[in-house]
């Protein structure tokens, strides 16, 4: 009897803080590595079951491996989730369910006037809107904001006197999480060689998440769109507001 509350005890114990583990970077980079190692767990099981003694050695050389190599390739992210800023940690979570139909036209019309302005003086600039894909592990590297976006703001974020001019300006829903944001240049190889950092890191964060990323040149003034790692080049803004009403909504809906 006592045995078996002792084997209770520990598997609720295991279960409580695998559960805050798991809740904890659900939402990060770290989530598919993790699900990777789960399943590398279970094979390994299921080849200890079946007797598969020659096996064995090699799926923990194989296990161990992987957890080493995910520890080494995602130290920022390990950081940031047990030593990140609290800022980020408590959230900015706004609810979708308040950000309607209405609220996301009157977002687009306010991009739209921005890039238009920004456009109009040949002031590079990128934006950022998040879609289903939680952008945090980017959002960490800039400067909080946490202010409803506005024409006038996003144009004088941009400035070339602002100091947060050179990074990514994250939008999720119709506020801004965060400006000066590093994002991840592109991986593809097809990228024209003469694309400047500002349009490589528009497409670079579509590669890896399914945000949408407005770019604005700073040498010609045209505006593009990327999408799914995919560049729209110099998309007019009649063209652009009704790719962002397609585009800018949450899936399922």
């Amino acid at each position: 009897m006592v045995t078996a509350l002792v084997i209770i005890a520990e598997l609720l114990i295991i279960y409580y803080f695998s559960y805050r583990f798991i809740y904890r970077i659900r939402e990060t980079l770290l989530f598919l590595p993790l699900k990777i190692m789960i399943v590398l767990l279970l094979v390994g099981g299921v080849s200890n079951f079946l007797g598969l003694v020659e096996l064995r050695l090699f799926w923990r050389l194989l296990f161990f491996g992987y957890v080493g190599t995910v520890i080494v390739a995602f130290q920022p992210e390990i950081r940031r989730i047990y030593f990140g800023h609290g800022y980020f940690r408590r959230g900015l979570v706004v609810n979708y369910e308040s950000f309607g139909e209405g609220g996301r036209s009157k977002l687009i019309e306010e991009v739209i006037l921005a890039c238009q302005a920004l456009s109009r003086k040949k002031i590079g600039a990128l934006l950022v809107l998040e879609r289903n894909n939680n952008l945090r592990d980017f959002i960490q590297t800039g400067i909080p904001v946490d202010a409803f976006l506005s024409s006038e703001l996003v144009f004088a974020l941009f400035l070339p006197d602002s100091p947060l001019h050179d990074g990514a300006l994250v939008v999720r829903n119709d506020r801004i999480v965060a400006a000066g944001c590093i994002l991840p240049l592109a991986e593809t190889t097809r990228v024209e060689k003469l694309v400047g950092t500002r349009h490589r890191a528009g497409i670079g964060i579509t590669e890896q998440t399914d945000a949408l990323a407005i770019v604005v040149s700073g040498t010609t003034g045209k505006v593009s769109l990327a999408v799914h790692g995919k560049m729209a080049w110099d998309v007019e803004m009649g063209a652009l507001k009704k790719m962002l009403k397609i585009l800018y909504k949450r899936y399922g809906e």
